[in-house]
């Protein structure tokens, strides 16, 4: 009896690995801002200016450029 049981929670647990890691809501590469500057500045009136700087993604896949 204890084996049955240590086999269901074997396959239960299995269950759970394969349905719970699934990447339904994944974005791809092209859907996300890569940040590759960002800077810091003493602005007006002693406040903070940020400024970011994004890389712009294409949806090539590198390799030779065709002409």
């Amino acid at each position: 009896m204890k084996k049955i049981k240590s086999i269901a929670v074997l396959l239960i647990i299995t269950i759970f690995l394969f349905t719970l890691t699934g990447c339904y809501d994944a974005d791809g590469l092209e859907a996300l801002g890569y940040a590759v500057a960002i800077g810091i500045d003493k602005g007006e009136n002693d406040k903070i200016r940020l400024s970011i700087q994004f890389a712009m993604l294409s949806n090539s896949s590198g390799g030779s450029r065709r002409r």
